[in-house]
C-alpha cells in the first residue's frame, strides 16, 4: 500500500489541493478556512512521512524548499532555478525528491516539476577549456572592444553540443563561486531603473520548465588571455535570468567582477557582481535580467575596484547581446 493512504486525512486533502487543483497555500487555506502557516505545515508534515529514510539524508532547510518546488509553490524563476541546481548537485536531495514524486503520483497522474539528473558540470568545463572547444578557438579571434568602445563584434555561436535541456543547463551554476544576485545601485547610465526579473517581452512557459533563448560566447579583449565563457539566456513566462560561466579568469585580489549590460561609455547597466574567485579561476551563476535588457547589444565580464561604479571597469570577457539567439 502507498504510504499516501497512510496519511491523515487533513494532510492528504492539503496535497490534493495543492497538487491535484494546483492551489497556492492561501487558497487552499482560504477553501478550508484555516491559516496559510497551517496548510503550508501540513503539506510538508505529509512529504515528511513519505520518504521517512531519504529525508534524514537532507537539511531540513533543503527540504522545505524541495517541498516547495514540487507542490508548485515557489514564486519565480529564480527560486526554481536555485532548487532545480541544487537538485542537480546533491544526490541525497535528488534521491528524497524522486522518492517523493513517485509517492504523489497518484494524485498528480505524473504531472510534477522536473527531478533534473546529476550534473554534468566537470565535463562541462572540460570541453570549455579543450582547444578544440569552438568556445576556445573563438579566442583567437577576439577584438579589442572593452570598456570605452561600442558592441563588440558578433563572437562564435558554435557551443557545446552536451548544453541540452533545462537539466543540463541548470547545470551551468553550478560552481565554486556562484554569482551573487546583488545589483550594483547607482551602476550604470541609461537612465532606467533594473527591475530585476522581468523581460522586455514575455515569451510562453511549457510544464516542462525554463526555455533556452539564446547562448552567447563570451571572448576576452585580447587573444592573449586564455579566459573563456558562456552566457544563456534563460526564460519562463514573462521572467528572464541570464546564466553565466567563466572560466581561465584571474584570482580576484583586489577587486571584484561585475557582469554588465552596454551599448556605449555613457549606456550601460550593472546588473551583478561576484564574490572573490579564487585559485580555482572560475566563476558561474546567474542573476534576474532587467525589464530594459534589450534595448543592449553586449554584455561584459569586468574587473571593478569601486562599491558602486558609474561605468564598466576593465574588461576580461565581452560577447554581442540579445534576447533571443
Amino acid at each position: 500500500m502507498s504510504r499516501l493512504d497512510e496519511l491523515p486525512p487533513d494532510q492528504r486533502a492539503a496535497l490534493s489541493l495543492l497538487l491535484r487543483q494546483h492551489k497556492s497555500y492561501a487558497e487552499v487555506a482560504a477553501l478550508l478556512g484555516i491559516a496559510v502557516r497551517a496548510v503550508h505545515d501540513r503539506a510538508h508534515a505529509a512529504l515528511a512521512v513519505l520518504a521517512p529514510r531519504q529525508a534524514r539524508e537532507v537539511a531540513p532547510e533543503r527540504r522545505l524548499e524541495i517541498g516547495d518546488y514540487l507542490l508548485g509553490q515557489q514564486p519565480g524563476v529564480a527560486e526554481r532555478l536555485r532548487t532545480r541546481t541544487y537538485l542537480s548537485s546533491t544526490a541525497p536531495a535528488r534521491a528524497w525528491a524522486s522518492e517523493i514524486a513517485a509517492q504523489l503520483a497518484p494524485l498528480t497522474g505524473g504531472e510534477l516539476p522536473e527531478i533534473p539528473a546529476g550534473s554534468q558540470e566537470p565535463q562541462r568545463l572540460q570541453d570549455l577549456s579543450s582547444s578544440s572547444s569552438p568556445l576556445a578557438s573563438s579566442t583567437a579571434a577576439a577584438t579589442g572592444a572593452g570598456a570605452t568602445g561600442g558592441a563588440g563584434t558578433p563572437a562564435a555561436r558554435t557551443l557545446p553540443s552536451s548544453r541540452v535541456g533545462g537539466a543540463v543547463l541548470l547545470a551551468v551554476i553550478l560552481a565554486v563561486v556562484v554569482v551573487a544576485v546583488v545589483l550594483l545601485s547607482g551602476g550604470g547610465s541609461s537612465g532606467t531603473k533594473s527591475s530585476a526579473g522581468n523581460g522586455s517581452s514575455g515569451t510562453s512557459s511549457t510544464k516542462t520548465g525554463p526555455t533556452i533563448d539564446n547562448q552567447i560566447a563570451l571572448k576576452p579583449p585580447s587573444s592573449k588571455s586564455g579566459s573563456v565563457g558562456v552566457v544563456d539566456i534563460v526564460s519562463e513566462a514573462s521572467k528572464r535570468v541570464f546564466l553565466i560561466e567563466a572560466q581561465h579568469i584571474p584570482e580576484s585580489k583586489g577587486f571584484y567582477y561585475a557582469i554588465w549590460l552596454y551599448n556605449s561609455p555613457s549606456s550601460s547597466l550593472a546588473l551583478s557582481r561576484s564574490p572573490a574567485v579564487g585559485s580555482t579561476h572560475r566563476l558561474a551563476g546567474g542573476a534576474p535580467l532587467p525589464s530594459n535588457a534589450g534595448d543592449f547589444h553586449e554584455i561584459l565580464l569586468t574587473e571593478e575596484t569601486k562599491s558602486k561604479p558609474s561605468r564598466p571597469g576593465r574588461v576580461v570577457l565581452h560577447g554581442p547581446f540579445s534576447l533571443k539567439s
